[in-house]
C-alpha cells in the first residue's frame, strides 16, 4: 500500500476530491496527514500562488473534554473553513476508498514548551529548553494519551508517532529560532550529555528506579565541563563511555523506562487503532542510536503494532540494511519511508530502485515525503515507481 505523507493545509488548497484523484492517479492508497505537528514553514511548489505556509506547532482537530483535567491545553491550528481538519480529512478522503494515518509528532513542540514552561526538558546545568516537553512528568503522558484519544474518535485507519523519545538540546525551532551554534561541542557523546534532561519531573520519577539520580546529574555535569574549557577535549564513543561510567548507563535506562511509560499510555488511549512508530529520533535513523533517546524497541515492541524504518538514502541496498537491522530487533510489521528530497533522489530511476529493493524486503507500506513538497514532476517519479 504506497502512501504520501502530507499536510492539511495542502489538502485544503487543492480541494480533497482533486487531491484524491491526483494520487489514485500516481497509484497512492492512503496518506499520512499531520495531525499533531512542530511548528513549520512549508513551501508548496505546486502552487505558487499559496507558495508558502507556516503554522505553529499544534493539533489539526478540535479538542473535547478530555482535554479538561489535563493542565497543559492543547493549541490548535485553523486550516481554511474546516472546524475539524482531521475529522473532514478523514471523512473525505475515505469517501474515495483510500486510507488516513494520522502522523502524530509527540514530545518535539515549542509552542507547547514555550506555553508550558513547568514541563520543558532541562539540561545538567539547568538550561530549560522549549522544544520539547519532558515524558517524566506523568500530565505530559496525560497530554499525549489525551491527544492519541482524540485522534481515534476521527476514525483514522492507523496512528504513526513520531518523536517519542527524549529530544536533542540542539533541535530547537519555532517562533523564537536562532541559528544552531555549538563551536565546543564536537562530538555525538558531548551531544547526549548535553541532552540529558534533569527536570523536576525526571527527579521525581527517578526516585521509584535504581538509579542515583543527583550522583549521575553531577556525573553529566563533571563529564562535560572539560569539552566546555578546552575544545581539543573529546569524550569517547557513548557505547565505550556506558562501560566504563555505569552511572551513565544507569542513566539510560531509566530514560527506557520513562518512555516505555509513555507508549504504554499511548497504547492504551489508542485502543484498537493500530500504532505505528517511526524509527527515528535526534540522533538518527538507525535503531543503534535510539537509546541515547530513552527508546528501547524490545520494551516498546508490546506496546506497537507496525514500525517504520525510515530509509532517506538514494541506495537500494542501504534501504534494504535499514529494514534488516530492524528485524533484527523487534517481531513486528515493518513498514518504510522514503524522502524525494534533492539532496538524496536527482532522478526517477533511483525512486524506482527503491521501491523495489523495498518491495523485495518488506510487504509493508512505503511511504514516501511527500506530498506538500512534491514538484508535478516528483509526482511522475511516484507513478512510475509504485503503478
Amino acid at each position: 500500500m504506497p502512501a504520501l505523507w502530507t499536510y492539511p493545509w495542502t489538502l485544503d488548497h487543492e480541494g480533497i476530491d482533486d487531491a484524491c484523484e491526483r494520487l489514485s492517479t500516481c497509484g497512492i492508497d492512503a496518506v499520512n496527514v499531520a495531525s499533531h505537528y512542530h511548528s513549520v514553514q512549508s513551501m508548496q511548489a505546486r502552487f505558487p500562488d499559496d507558495l508558502f505556509r507556516a503554522y505553529a506547532g499544534g493539533c489539526y482537530f478540535e479538542p473535547d473534554e478530555r482535554f479538561d483535567d489535563v493542565p497543559i491545553e492543547p493549541s490548535t491550528n485553523r486550516v481554511g473553513s474546516w472546524d475539524d481538519p482531521l475529522a473532514e480529512i478523514t471523512d473525505g478522503v475515505h469517501d474515495h476508498g483510500m486510507a488516513v494515518n494520522a502522523w502524530t509528532v509527540c514530545l518535539h513542540n515549542t509552542r507547547l514548551g514555550s506555553m508550558n514552561p513547568a514541563y520543558r526538558i532541562e539540561s545538567a546545568f539547568g538550561d530549560a529548553h522549549d522544544h520539547s516537553l519532558c515524558p517524566s512528568h506523568p500530565e505530559v503522558r496525560a497530554y499525549f494519551a489525551a491527544v492519541v484519544a482524540s485522534i481515534r474518535e476521527r476514525d483514522v485507519d492507523e496512528i504513526q508517532l513520531e518523536s517519542i523519545g527524549f529530544p536533542s538540546a540542539f533541535h530547537d525551532h519555532g517562533s523564537q529560532y536562532g541559528h544552531d551554534k555549538r563551536q565546543t561541542v564536537t562530538t555525538d557523546t558531548e551531544t547526549v550529555l548535553l541532552s540529558q534532561c534533569f527536570c523536576e519531573g525526571c527527579h521525581t520519577a527517578a526516585a521509584s528506579h535504581p538509579i542515583e539520580f543527583e550522583r549521575a546529574h553531577n556525573r553529566v555535569r563533571e563529564l562535560v565541563r572539560p569539552s566546555l574549557v578546552d575544545p581539543t577535549v573529546s569524550l569517547p564513543p557513548i557505547d565505550e563511555l556506558v562501560e566504563c561510567e555505569p552511572l551513565v548507563g544507569d542513566l539510560l535506562d531509566f530514560r527506557a523506562t520513562v518512555i516505555e511509560a509513555l507508549l504504554e499510555r499511548l497504547a492504551n488511549a489508542a485502543g484498537s487503532t493500530p500504532l505505528n512508530y517511526y524509527v527515528m529520533e535526534a540522533y538518527g535513523q538507525d535503531p543503534s542510536t535510539l537509546p541515547f533517546a530513552g527508546v528501547d524497541l524490545e520494551r516498546l515492541e508490546p506496546h506497537l503494532d507496525r514500525v517504520t524504518a525510515l530509509c532517506y538514502v538514494s541506495d537500494a541496498e542501504r534501504a534494504r540494511d535499514r529494514i534488516l537491522t530492524l528485524e533484527r530487533v523487534v517481531d513486528l510489521p515493518i513498514d518504510s519511508g522514503i524522502t524525494l528530497d534533492p539532496a538524496v533522489i536527482e532522478r526517477s530511476a533511483q525512486v524506482g530502485d527503491l521501491v523495489d529493493g523495498i518491495r523485495l524486503t518488506t510487504d509493508g507500506t512505503i511511504s514516501i515525503y511527500h506530498h506538500s513538497l512534491a514538484t508535478e514532476t516528483h509526482l511522475e517519479w511516484i507513478a512510475d515507481a509504485v503503478v
